[in-house]
């Protein structure tokens, strides 16, 4: 796992002679204590939201199939009738009506049977995406390597937060997965049709769209388009117009930006100006949210536009930086999101290249990454700490804004190799 050369680097050689197969000894069992940890809170996870369906994203899933499958709207109805307590006077189903048809033969089972199918779908569906992305990339398969990545995927707050809310995101981890195999291949329809049908149930990935216009890629283009109007139309036939007109109804409802969750440029100013139920904002001034808001959101998105476009096409550097662009100006980009990206970011960085993408860059630009997969590593439940305080949402209660900007500044900066 650790290498004499690699422990020389930092170690004088009679150190290394003395303590090496201590430090990789003790390695493996941080590796291990990692993986037992990590494995029960997952189960954890899974059993709060079996006792206590109201904080759970999958109880919006659940009770929304509940709801048409008793002939009710499936956005603006309270799960209450279900014996469910809930805050809000609705359920707060900010997905498409397509996305129903995922769902929808769950509402006929149990909450725990559903949830257990849920579950094992996502898991499919992850490791499906990890299987592809090690082919992708060449990464031969050894259970050194399993153990060992495995543990610094389970413990990231990126993955663990995917458990806190029983988000899609590993469901959706899989057509983005094949999405970016596409894009290095240059398979642009592929591409364009599979990344269509990512945005088509998370808006935030429409980034990709002037860019597609921008480079040319008209075949790409028009596949995405086309995946999207598809599913548009599946879900009209489905559910009928009215119910997309409900949807983006409850769009213009969410008013949650402030949630430490929420990676983005507009989470960040809701925090800082505004707050919330428990968050106090630094400095009070909430008029200025949606403009300050706006702004940023823009200026964002048209810096990873501009950046992008001149980036090689098929390169990870180009996808991943469109993706955290994305997530950083969309209003809603969580940090359960940032699983998607698994694959252009370890492309990015050399993976399978004994990480030369990262030791090849610059130093303040290698810092900046890693300090922004560190501070992936807070635990969700540490970010609401030591509130109300204006300073405490401005550090600990913004690291996932501050671990997606570490991540985007070098992306805006490195040279593609």
């Amino acid at each position: 796992m650790i290498s004499d050369a690699t422990l020389r680097r930092v170690l004088p050689a009679s150190a290394v002679e003395l303590l090496g197969d201590l430090i990789r000894w003790s390695a493996w069992g941080l590796v291990f204590v990692i993986w037992a940890a990590f494995l029960q809170v997952y189960v954890r996870m899974i059993r709060l939201t079996l006792a206590d369906q109201s904080h759970s994203d999958f109880t919006i899933f659940y009770y929304t199939a509940r709801l048409v499958a008793d002939g009710l709207p499936m956005y603006g109805v309270s799960p209450t009738r279900y014996g469910v307590a809930w805050a809000a006077d609705h359920l707060g189903n900010l997905n498409p009506p397509h996305f129903q048809l995922l769902v929808l033969p769950l509402g006929h089972m149990s909450f725990g049977a559903a949830l257990f199918v849920w579950v094992a779908v996502s898991l499919t569906c992850a490791i499906g995406s990890v299987v592809l992305i090690a082919r992708e990339l060449e990464i031969a398969f050894s259970w050194p390597r399993l153990w060992l990545w495995g543990a610094f995927t389970i413990s990231s707050a990126a993955f663990t937060t995917v458990a806190v809310t029983c988000e899609l995101t590993f469901v959706l981890m899989l057509p983005f997965t094949l999405a970016w195999c596409a894009w290095r291949r240059g398979s642009w329809k592929a591409a364009g049709a599979w990344l269509g049908v990512c945005a088509s149930l998370k808006l935030f990935l429409l980034l990709v769209v002037p860019w597609l216009a921008w480079r040319r890629r008209g075949e790409a283009l028009v596949a995405f388009l086309a995946a999207v109007a598809v599913l548009v139309l599946v879900g009209v036939l489905a559910f009928g117009i009215d119910s997309y007109h409900q949807w983006l109804t409850t769009l213009g409802r969410v008013g949650w930006w402030w949630l430490p969750m929420n990676v983005s440029w507009q989470g960040f100013v809701s925090r800082m100006l505004e707050g919330g139920s428990t968050v106090a904002p630094l400095l009070a001034k909430p008029r200025l949210v949606p403009i300050l808001a706006a702004a940023g959101s823009l200026v964002i998105a048209g810096a990873s536009l501009t950046r992008a476009a001149r980036l090689p096409t098929q390169s990870d550097h180009a996808l991943l930086l469109l993706f955290i662009g994305a997530i950083l100006s969309s209003p809603l980009g969580w940090v359960y999101y940032l699983p998607l990206g698994y694959g252009p970011i370890l492309g990015w960085m050399g993976a399978s290249r004994g990480w030369d993408g990262l030791t090849r860059m610059h130093r303040s630009a290698r810092i900046g990454v890693l300090a922004g997969i560190a501070l992936l590593y807070v635990p969700h439940e540490i970010t609401a700490a030591w509130q109300p305080s204006g300073l405490a949402s401005l550090t600990i209660g913004s690291t996932y804004f501050w671990a997606a900007l570490c991540l985007w500044i070098p992306l805006m900066t490195v040279r593609p190799r």
